[in-house]
């Protein structure tokens, strides 16, 4: 059956190729009226949904067609028609990607290839490792999601890919922009981004966002402040930013519904009921801290510096359900209370890049180093259990708020969690062109780890139940074949890596790593005016590791390797210009993703994986309608489709399907000048039919209920700015 999927893939990825080729071509010579390619972050080369180079592969801007790998962007463009609000929203328009369990909105969580969760450090920030929420926002001006196992280049992570956010940076010419926003639920927001240069080489940005609404359910609300001010300098040989921002945030801490495993069904309430309490909310704040230099050191050499720093504090309430008897209608909840959640993110990089040939085989030479120290520490976390009276009933068809608090009721021997991860890693990276048609990349990497995680009571001492130190060598190899200078073929081999550590479970220090393995091959087209991408791919994780009763004999839990997993799939890409005044972003995205071996749980093998969608897709098309005394109107709309996915009771004896959702998106924008100044209106709708659908689990499933995320509801907003 191997070889069979093997033949299949590379037959129909050299055919899509070919007939991309055909396709994209006549749309070229059909666009030649277009405007040139503007470069609008001085790192990403981008005409409205079509991006041609990126950074995220080799860690130095690079063209997508010479790169071995699937690189999908979702350009500044993209995100203005589309009014996108956060990463989730903007990842809509990736294929092969999902939302991971978010711990009610808490943290940025995302599945790439079926795999990733919350705090899994797969979220970078202009290249180098951020924090676990809030990523992306006023500041944000692209998004590249690096897919398969990334590494060898960025050390411990998931076999799925990375997610890298691309600010926008100081620019020399003037622009200021004053914005305003409205909408239903109560929504208003104020914009203001001026930049421009200092003289001497010098530029600066700064950014000021503040967005306050309703949430769409029966309570809560949304609340964020941006302050980001950046500097930069570039000289002939020398390119320095500094910049800084900072969010103040509060919004609903919402676990969405819950699917009750006696019937397999939801609650038969309105969606937008909740079943917690209004003062269920999180409040938070985030510091960011980027130093980026590149200095040419001759007409070869180039050396790269990169230095941020990420401190994330944070504070929620929850009342979650444990029970619910459908014939009364009550239900019970645990309150919890969760005080001074604090992740800093300390990371860097070191990075030398040649470029020169050897003969005839020119050669772009990568070595480098980084760092990192991510250091998580929550606490005091209060609950209030059975034994104090405090399980908070509801009754879920008259549902009655009283805004019950933990604390200082009880608190357990979860009071405190702790994670703190030091990693150190060297690598070498090359790229030779042998012939104008062939291009070969390899790489290794040899990834050092210090960890130290664990739980304690009140008054309790940092034992750790994870104390573990290692290292391992990581390989990659992948080779382009470029048919004509616009479509290529090529196939990847890459490794992944990531250290076994737990909380709440005893972790033997010799416990080994998981492990990743992925062979991919695809083919892509890249015009100046279009791009697509096919890609088929299998991932082999092996070291998967569940919590289980210990051996000894202590009743304690510990943490042992069980089995592996398999994700297989093929993706599909189309970002562009169909005609001059058409443009389209298109997705697809079919990933089997599965546990092939799972020694505590063998009812669980070759099911697919909880939360993962098989199908995924999303449709978005722009038409320029044109210009006219008054001005020019653009309109658009799309469709984004997340397929049916599988929930399971807590010993996988009994799955669940959730059913699958149709969304649909579309907007209206209008530009004019007044007395000089560029002024746009434009009008988005959101969730047009109002859909009820579920993006991911929201938790662990416990006793007769598994927790299930809500998606947005229907939301409608008119944005109006002037640019000068």
């Amino acid at each position: 059956m191997r070889s069979t999927f093997k033949f299949s893939v590379v037959y129909t990825a050299l055919f899509a190729g070919v007939s991309f080729g055909a396709f994209a071509e006549t749309v070229q010579q059909e666009n030649e009226q277009l405007d040139e390619i503007q470069v609008t972050s001085g790192e990403l080369k981008q005409i409205g949904y079509h991006a041609i180079g990126t950074t995220a592969v080799s860690k130095v801007d690079v063209p997508l067609i010479d790169t071995p790998t699937t690189v999908s962007i979702v350009t500044s463009q993209l995100i203005q028609d589309r009014k996108v609000d956060n990463l989730q929203d903007a990842l809509a328009s990736v294929s092969g990607v999902s939302q991971a369990n978010t711990l009610g909105g808490v943290f940025d969580a995302v599945q790439k290839r079926g795999f990733g969760s919350n705090r899994d450090n797969s979220i970078m920030r202009n290249g180098i490792e951020s924090g676990p929420s809030q990523n992306f926002g006023a500041t944000t001006e692209t998004v590249e999601v690096l897919k398969g196992p990334a590494s060898v280049l960025y050390g411990i992570q998931d076999p799925g890919g990375i997610i890298n956010v691309v600010t926008k940076k100081p620019q020399q010419e003037q622009k200021t922009v004053i914005g305003g926003t409205v909408g239903n639920n109560n929504m208003w927001g104020t914009q203001f981004d001026s930049t421009g240069g200092l003289g001497n080489g010098f530029a600066y940005r700064f950014i000021y966002d503040k967005q306050d609404k309703d949430y769409w359910r029966n309570f809560g609300k949304i609340e964020r402040t941006t302050y980001a001010p950046s500097l930069s300098y570039e000289s002939e040989n020398t390119k320095l930013l500094l910049a800084y921002e900072h969010l103040d945030y509060i919004e609903p801490f919402d676990r969405g519904t819950v699917l009750l495993t006696a019937t397999g069904e939801l609650p038969n309430i309105p969606v937008e009921t909740r079943l917690d309490e209004p003062n269920n909310e999180t409040i938070g704040k985030v510091d960011r801290i980027q130093v980026k230099l590149e200095q040419k050191l001759n007409d070869t050499w180039k050396l790269n510096a990169n230095y941020g720093y990420t401190r994330s504090l944070y504070s929620y309430n929850q009342a979650r359900l444990n029970s619910i008897n459908l014939t009364t209608g009550n239900a019970v909840r645990f309150i919890e209370q969760q005080n001074n959640g604090d992740q800093r993110v300390h990371a860097g990089s070191l990075n030398l890049v040649g470029e020169f040939s050897i003969g005839e085989i020119a050669n772009r030479f990568i070595v480098g180093v980084d760092a990192s120290r991510n250091y998580r520490h929550i606490g005091p976390i209060y609950n209030a259990n059975n034994s104090n009276g405090l399980r908070s009933p509801i009754n879920i068809y008259n549902p009655v708020y009283t805004n019950p608090t933990a604390q200082p009721v009880n608190v357990n021997g979860n009071a405190y969690q702790y994670n703190y991860v030091k990693t150190a890693g060297v690598y070498v990276q090359d790229t030779a062109y042998l012939t104008d048609k062939l291009i070969v990349t390899g790489g290794i990497r040899y990834e050092y780890y210090d960890q130290f995680s664990g739980r304690h009571g009140l008054g309790g001492s940092k034992t750790g139940n994870t104390d573990q130190h290692g290292g391992d060598f990581l390989y990659q190899l992948g080779t382009v074949y470029k048919f004509t200078p616009n479509w290529a073929a090529y196939a990847n081999y890459a490794e992944s890596f990531r250290p076994q550590y737990a909380i709440a479970q005893l972790v033997e220090s010799s416990l080994s790593p998981e492990q990743g393995k992925s062979f991919e091959i695809g083919a892509k087209y890249e015009g100046s005016r279009i791009s697509a991408a096919l890609a088929l791919f299998n991932i082999d994780k092996e070291n998967v590791a569940e919590s289980a009763t210990c051996t000894d004999g202590s009743g304690n839990s510990c943490l042992y390797i069980v089995g592996k997993q398999r994700s297989r799939g093929v993706e599909l890409d189309v970002n562009g210009y169909i005609t001059d005044k058409l443009s389209l972003a298109l997705t697809y995205g079919y990933t089997n993703v599965k546990s092939t071996k799972n020694d505590t749980y063998p009812i669980y093998e070759n099911k697919q994986l909880s939360g993962v969608p098989k199908h995924q897709g999303s449709l978005f098309l722009k038409y320029d309608v044109g210009s006219w005394s008054f001005g020019n109107v653009r309109l658009g709309g799309g469709a984004r489709y997340l397929g049916s996915w599988y929930a399971y009771n807590s010993t996988y004896t009994a799955q669940y399907k959730i059913p699958h959702a149709v969304i649909y998106d579309a907007f209206v924008a209008y530009d004019t000048q007044i007395s000089g100044k560029k002024l746009t209106l434009q009008f988005n709708a959101k969730n047009l039919s109002d859909k009820t659908y579920f993006p991911s689990t929201a938790g662990n499933a416990s006793g007769t209920l598994i927790p299930v995320a809500l998606g947005y509801g229907r939301e409608y907003l008119l944005n109006a700015k002037i640019e000068f």
